[in-house]
This record gives C-alpha cells, sequence and structure tokens, in this order.
C-alpha cells in the first residue's frame, strides 16, 4: 500500500524535563508485570499555535507515573515533552479541521514520543524497559474539554479555535509549566 502523507508534519520532539526514580521492592521474588501494571499514570497536555509564526504549533506534553503519595515499588517516572508541528502549505484544511487534527493526531503523536523516551530511559533501570500502556485518546481529550471549560483557563486552547501566544509567552509556559499542570490536575 502506497503511503500518503499527512497534512500534519512534525517539525521538532524535545525532552525539557524527566526524571526516573527506581524504588527498590521489599520482596526478593514478586511479578514484574504485575508489579509494572499497578502504577497510577497522569498524562496532560496543552496545545497552542506561536503567535507571529504562521502555521506553527507546539504541543507541551507531561506523564508522571507512579508518583502520587502511595508510590508502589519499581520506578516513579516524570517526563515532558514538547512537539512542534506545521501543516503543509498546499493543504487546503479548515481551522476546524487543523484543530482536530492537532487535538487528535498531534496529542497521540506527543504521546507516542513519549512513550518511546520511556522505553528507551528505562531499558537501563533495574527492572527493564517501562512501556507506557495504550491511551484511551477520546476519554483523554474528553477530560480535557472539561477540565478547559471548568477552569476557563484563557491560555489554554478550545477547539476549534486556538488562541495565539508569542514566543515569549511559550517560554514562560516551559518555565512555569509545573505550575501549571498542578493547577490542572483532577
Amino acid at each position: 500500500m502506497k503511503l500518503v502523507k499527512s497534512d500534519l508534519i512534525l517539525e521538532e520532539f524535545f525532552i525539557i524535563n524527566s526524571n526516573c526514580n527506581f524504588i527498590e521492592p521489599e520482596e526478593n521474588s514478586f511479578d514484574k508485570k504485575k508489579l509494572l501494571e499497578g502504577y497510577k499514570i497522569d498524562i496532560d497536555f496543552i496545545v497552542r499555535d506561536i503567535k507571529n509564526e504562521d502555521n506553527k504549533y507546539i504541543i507541551f506534553t507531561k506523564v508522571e507515573i507512579n508518583s502520587d503519595d502511595n508510590q508502589i515499588p519499581g520506578y516513579d517516572i516524570f517526563a515532558e515533552g514538547v512537539s512542534i508541528f506545521s501543516f503543509n502549505l498546499n493543504s487546503k484544511l479548515t481551522e476546524r479541521e487543523k484543530s482536530d487534527f492537532l487535538w487528535h493526531s498531534g496529542v497521540s503523536i506527543s504521546i507516542n514520543n513519549l512513550r518511546n523516551f520511556l522505553c528507551s530511559m528505562t531499558s537501563y533501570c533495574p527492572l527493564g524497559k517501562y512501556t507506557l500502556p495504550s491511551v484511551d485518546l477520546t476519554s483523554l481529550l474528553n477530560t480535557k474539554k472539561e477540565i478547559c471549560i471548568i477552569h476557563s483557563a484563557y491560555f489554554f486552547a478550545t477547539p476549534p479555535n486556538l488562541p495565539s501566544f508569542g514566543i515569549k509567552f511559550v517560554m514562560r509556559v516551559i518555565i512555569a509549566r509545573r505550575l501549571l499542570f498542578n493547577f490542572l490536575k483532577i
């Protein structure tokens, strides 16, 4: 089958912050698979366009694994990434279609990039590689939309209109990312 390229183009992906700690199990014999499946996982994201740069969009993604107060043995993992997207210049997509692409394909691509990073990062750890489970994207997007509505946060994009922000704002978001994600934590 011939590949048909998407109008959504991933230009860059960066890890801007990560941490992995090993919490040694008390027992010598334990079921590694059962242990890794018991982790509480929190995923969040922010979708933005970049002001003063036509056709540039940014998605911040964050994942916390086993990072709450009730940690279980194994890994305590935190990672944040930034994906930069654009659209094919010959694309005839409407703003609504672009927004849908970013909220569905863009978020999925960004989470998959984090998944790949986590596999690589943990492959050298005592329990071996950790693979982030598949994500119910529909549920994640619906929850995010509800949070955006509840908090009425002006700096979070809600489809179909993506607000415009300059690079200074993007840098402030990177610096203050933990505050933003903690603010939205359910």
